[in-house]
């Protein structure tokens, strides 16, 4: 069993409202197995970024430590198109949403996102959480091509409100043409909001009837 299969797993176990006792100890062994594989999965990882100074047992120990790690993001980079699995995988993205990667780790992040399978929701979402944090105006036209393929699905929400960050006539009235898409209309307005759109007034007063009941954004 692998690592991936080994969390998938876990994961079901833990999803269970009501355990055996034998599932009790199951999920507890899966726990144990699951984390000494991703640690010896990742180790070099962590001894590269132990021997610049960080103190850390795992990847995702970045993500609660306050002290800023510029040395750490080309090894990052590094290590993020290597074949992880997912757990491990979705550390580094996480860890690469830091202003220090930014102009730096974009590009890559969108390389790995076009390249994993759609059925990996998640991971492609986290890229895109990433991608909000860093976007910069170099990557838009791939961001437009990732929101504007409806096959993408929910991993589209955090690259569609990343474009309300940038100064765009393109990423306007893509954002506008996107309220009509149920799966991403809540990012579409978050983003229309931060710009103050103007051209998206008639078609947010058409929302206002929306099905969902939305909360929308004021942007006047």
């Amino acid at each position: 069993m692998n690592i991936n299969e080994l969390d998938n797993k876990y994961k079901e176990l833990i999803a269970k409202p009501f355990k055996s006792q034998e599932e009790l100890k199951n999920k507890e062994e899966l726990r144990i197995l699951l984390n000494i594989a991703l640690d010896n999965e990742i180790r070099d990882l962590v001894n590269e970024l132990n021997s610049i100074g960080l103190n850390i047992n795992s990847v995702w120990d970045l993500l609660s430590k306050s002290q800023k790690y510029p040395a750490a993001i080309p090894i990052l980079l590094k290590h993020l198109v290597k074949n992880y699995s997912d757990k491990n995988k979705e550390g580094i993205v996480r860890a690469l949403a830091v202003k220090e990667a930014k102009g730096k780790a974009t590009q890559i992040l969108l390389d790995e996102y076009n390249k994993m399978p759609k059925e990996k929701m998640s991971l492609r979402w986290a890229i895109g959480n990433t991608i909000y944090t860093i976007i910069t105006d170099d990557a838009l036209e791939r961001i437009f091509q990732i929101v504007e393929q409806k096959e993408n699905g929910t991993s589209r929400q955090m690259f569609v409100a990343a474009l309300g960050k940038v100064k765009s006539a393109k990423a306007e009235d893509i954002l506008i043409k996107l309220l009509d898409d149920d799966e991403v209309i809540p990012q579409a307005l978050e983003a229309l909001g931060r710009m103050k759109s103007q051209k998206a007034k008639e078609k947010i007063l058409e929302l206002s009837n929306h099905q969902n009941k939305l909360k929308l954004f004021s942007i006047f």
